[in-house]
């Protein structure tokens, strides 16, 4: 009896069990064929975050585009032009190259004898040149003028014995009105070829160009160069202290001898002689011979010339 009462409740508890998973499964697929069916409880709605406006005054202005800046030009070294002082009996120019822009005033000059010395013309080129490209080597309160070729006429016509005079065969180094004479003793001077002194004192255009422009700066040193060979000249007769102190000066940086070398010239109308009597110390420097311009050593010259200044 009680047994079967047992297995009676069994088979309730299963009949229970699988009735109820029929009605699950049900309910499943009459979800799934009709989504509508599935009540939903709740629903989001999603608000867009509101911002504050504003007004035109409020709105920053748009910044203003900067252009980008230039790029500046690479500056362009000019070389200066040279003041022309005047001309010679051919009308060619007498050309002066000028260098600072100092109260102290200084002068270089080239060619006095034309194409018989050229090659202190060639050194005046190379000086000019090399000045150009190192203008700093001028000291600020110094100003360096450079006549490259005093006598054009003369270079120009020959390189030899004929290109010693200008076009009227003066010798413009016997032409200055100091102790000038037309014709002078010959023995130990130059003698190759008939020359003068001139008509007078200071009677080529060269040289009362060179006067004119000379009378018209305040020139504290001077160098006039020459070939060949003989030395250092200081200026004046007898040579004045300035002259004789710049001649010390550039002849212990040079090799060139000094004291020159005296042949026996009786010098008349020279050019330094001239300077040196207005108060200018004045030198003539000979290159070694007439062939090469002593470039290196002219350098050297030329650092002390524009550092030398009168004896204390």
């Amino acid at each position: 009896m009680r047994k079967g009462l047992t297995r009676l409740v069994f088979l309730l508890w299963v009949t229970a069990l699988l009735t109820g998973a029929g009605v699950i499964t049900l309910v499943i697929q009459g979800a799934l064929s009709d989504p509508k069916s599935i009540p939903i409880t709740a629903t989001i709605t999603a608000t867009p975050p509101k911002f504050p406006s504003l007004t035109p005054s409020q709105i920053p202005p748009s910044p203003t585009p900067v252009p980008p800046s230039p790029i500046p030009a690479t500056p362009t070294i000019v070389p200066p032009q040279p003041l022309i002082i005047g001309f010679s009996v051919s009308d060619r120019p007498l050309e002066v190259y000028r260098f600072g822009n100092g109260p102290i005033e200084k002068m270089i000059i080239a060619g006095i004898h034309g194409g018989y010395e050229w090659n202190t013309v060639a050194l005046a080129d190379e000086m000019i040149t090399y000045l150009e490209s190192h203008p700093n080597i001028i000291p600020e309160d110094h100003t360096l003028y450079f006549l490259r070729v005093f006598n054009p006429d003369g270079l120009a016509r020959s390189k030899g014995f004929g290109g010693r005079a200008n076009e009227n065969n003066v010798d413009l180094n016997r032409n200055f009105p100091y102790k000038w004479q037309a014709e002078w003793p010959r023995p130990g001077c130059w003698d190759y070829i008939p020359i003068t002194g001139g008509t007078g004192p200071a009677s080529e255009p060269e040289t009362k160009a060179l006067i004119r422009f000379v009378e018209s700066h305040d020139l504290k040193s001077f160098i006039s160069y020459h070939s060949s060979a003989l030395g250092i000249f200081p200026g004046g007769q007898p040579p004045d202290e300035g002259s004789l102190s710049l001649s010390e000066t550039l002849a212990a940086v040079s090799d060139y001898p000094y004291p020159p070398i005296e042949a026996g010239c009786v010098y008349t109308g020279q050019l330094v002689d001239w300077i040196s009597n207005q108060d200018i110390a004045a030198v003539d420097v000979e290159l070694t011979n007439h062939q090469d311009s002593d470039f290196e050593i002219n350098l050297a010259i030329l650092s002390v010339f524009l550092d030398w200044s009168y004896p204390e």
